[in-house]
């Protein structure tokens, strides 16, 4: 993964998985959706808009309609194998796991690096994917197909 190394721990004395910035602002979206399925096309919107707002993970992104990344897929696949999300039978969407809520509770919320994320993570987490895509494409012209 071409991520940064910068990791996130849970809250002191919690037991967790170490994951990744990206990874949280995964599973932050996923929350966001309050165990609906959420598509991988507008998990990937929402984590550039991310990424050009924050800029800490440093995933690299493909400019098409909707941005693909491999980092997020990866992130996407650990997490799954993690159980913290699990992929929809159809596939092409994810949701978290009950183990998954849990553990996104246990990462500090006062943390600006969560909390604001999450902030903006909540402002798009009910657009349609074709109005992130259309946000994405008016506001970052360079991500154009």
């Amino acid at each position: 993964m071409g991520v940064s190394v910068f990791v996130m721990r849970p809250k002191e004395g919690e037991k967790g998985p170490v994951l990744s910035l990206l990874e949280v602002w995964i599973m932050l979206i996923l929350k966001a959706a309050n165990g609906r399925w959420v598509e991988a096309d507008k998990i990937m919107a929402i984590a550039l808009l991310l990424e050009k707002i924050y800029g800490l993970t440093k995933a690299c992104f493909v400019p098409s309609r909707i941005p693909w990344s491999r980092d997020v897929d990866a992130a996407l696949k650990r997490l799954a194998e993690l159980k913290l999300a699990e992929a929809s039978p159809q596939g092409g969407a994810y949701r978290l796991t009950e183990e998954g809520r849990v553990a996104v509770e246990r990462y500090p919320p006062n943390d600006p690096r969560i909390r604001y994320p999450f902030s903006c993570i909540k402002f798009f987490a009910d657009w349609s994917t074709d109005t992130l895509a259309e946000y994405i494409q008016v506001n970052y012209p360079d991500w154009k197909a």
